[in-house]
């Protein structure tokens, strides 16, 4: 790898104080984003980052994962309530895969960071 490709590759800290962004969806703002990389794929886009919502904006907000995200849990704790099956308890340093089209409801406890992976 010479150099110049090096100066390329993105790089974040979990602290990361600027480019934050509102992450909408369905005309919802729903926390905030901060992209590391979208790449985009013959087979579909990859994206990564950080995301972080309070406790009071994400007190009770539909999930629903489109494609598959993993993700890292950073800082604070949330509850994610399935339809079927055991509510997932979301805690500090937790990872966790979820296939295409999982669904459930995602309550926040505390202010939440996590990274994420959504392939």
């Amino acid at each position: 790898m010479s150099t110049a490709d090096v100066h390329t590759v993105p790089t974040t800290t979990i602290g990361a104080t600027e480019n934050w962004e509102p992450f909408v969806e369905g005309g919802q703002q729903i926390g905030e984003v901060h992209w590391l990389a979208v790449h985009e794929r013959p087979e579909g886009a990859v994206a990564t980052g950080l995301w972080r919502i309070d406790a009071e904006s994400g007190a009770e907000i539909p999930y629903a994962v489109s494609g598959s995200e993993t993700f890292h849990v950073l800082e604070g704790e949330a509850v994610l309530e399935p339809a079927e099956g055991e509510p997932i308890e979301l805690t500090p340093g937790m990872v966790v895969s979820f296939p295409d089209g999982f669904t459930a409801t995602w309550r926040t406890r505390s202010a939440f960071k996590k990274f994420f992976v959504v392939a």
